[in-house]
């Protein structure tokens, strides 16, 4: 447990000094935190600031898109790649529309039966919209997990490990997990990177147990 609570507590203090600033943070609009998430997958942050933006001008509701041609979406949209998110942005909000009346749900059981949405678009709807206390775990927060607890996941598709998910659960602190969920987005992206991380300016690095020379040398 003291590793734990380590753990939370310096990276929440890292957090307050180095939080990124973005958009769609803070907002507990889930809508907002719904197309951020579609527009977010295999996309550097910085990059979707400005479609982002584009989309809020456009677009205020699930019911303005489902509405909408997909022609105009993929306007938008188009500087970021990845086509198959437009048609996916698309179908859920005609999904939620028809089965929500427009609305996003506010539970993992709608939002899981919802065709498109997995268990983290469905926990950052949950926790970064509506404030609920949900974790979220994907390939970067579990990087940060395996270095640091020395946990592996056995499986083939690590961020559906059931395991996993139930062990960033077991981390969530009582309060602030908001700050703490963007707390490990923000670590993974700038100090426990995958490649070349910043090991010797870690605030978690005396008990952290990734094998990296840096690590041990500010051992003393």
């Amino acid at each position: 447990m003291a590793y734990e609570l380590y753990f939370v507590k310096n990276i929440l203090n890292w957090y307050s000094e180095n939080r990124r600033i973005f958009p769609w943070r803070y907002t507990f609009d889930p809508f907002k935190v719904f197309i951020s998430e579609i527009m977010l997958q295999r996309t550097r942050a910085e990059n979707v600031i400005e479609p982002y933006k584009k989309m809020l001008n456009n677009f205020k509701s699930v019911a303005d898109i489902e509405k909408v041609n997909q022609n105009e979406l993929t306007r938008i949209l188009n500087t970021l790649g990845l086509k198959y998110r437009v048609k996916r942005l698309k179908n859920i909000s005609e999904s939620f529309c028809e089965n929500y009346s427009c609305n996003i749900p506010n539970n993992q059981n709608d939002l899981l039966n919802t065709s498109g949405i997995g268990q983290y678009i469905c926990n950052a709807i949950l926790c970064f919209g509506y404030g609920m206390k949900y974790p979220i775990f994907d390939t970067n927060v579990l990087r940060i997990f395996e270095r640091f607890f020395g946990v592996k996941s056995m499986t083939k598709s690590p961020h559906k490990d059931k395991k996993m998910w139930d062990f960033a659960e077991k981390l969530l602190p009582e309060e602030n997990y908001v700050d703490y969920n963007y707390s490990l987005l923000d670590f993974a992206a700038k100090v426990c990177k995958a490649r070349n991380p910043c090991c010797k300016e870690c605030p978690l690095n005396y008990y952290c147990k990734y094998p990296d020379k840096y690590v041990n040398s500010t051992k003393t």
